[in-house]
């Protein structure tokens, strides 16, 4: 996710309240309007297109790799059942990778266990697992 992206997220007013992709009255867009709003962000910005959910997907499996308590994570996903959320935590616990060090830094200094895991999280954006190539696109993309 490009910084500028990032940081406009984390500035919004709210967090879980109103939508992030909306007309500009406010009101909900449609889910293929939001779709369609979405692709042409991530175009814009020169990355793949990501829809909400399996950007949603990532949150989860990140969140459970980084080891937030699955019934934390039910609520934080709005799953009516455990075992909807145990499928993000099997599949955390079959492809366990190394923690980069730069997300495990964003953790240290914070001893509540839920907001270790968001420190965490907001740390993704610091570290890229691309190709060397790729790297370079993505530094020029979040710079501007």
């Amino acid at each position: 996710m490009p910084s500028r992206l990032y940081d406009a997220l984390r500035h919004m007013a709210t967090i879980r309240g109103g939508f992030v992709v909306k007309n500009l009255d406010g009101s909900q867009k449609t889910d293929s309007e939001a779709s369609w709003a979405i692709e042409r962000i991530c175009r814009k910005a020169g990355q793949p297109v990501r829809y909400f959910h399996a950007l949603r997907h990532s949150f989860g499996t990140h969140a459970a790799l980084f080891g937030v308590n699955p019934w934390r994570l039910q609520s934080w996903m709005g799953h009516k059942r455990i075992d909807e959320t145990m499928l993000y935590v099997h599949i955390a616990e079959n492809h366990r990778r190394e923690i980069p060090p730069s997300i495990l830094a964003a953790a240290q200094t914070e001893t509540d266990p839920d907001r270790r895991v968001l420190q965490m999280l907001g740390a993704r954006g610091s570290h890229v697992a691309a190709e060397p190539s790729l790297r370079e696109e993505m530094a020029t993309i979040t710079a501007g």
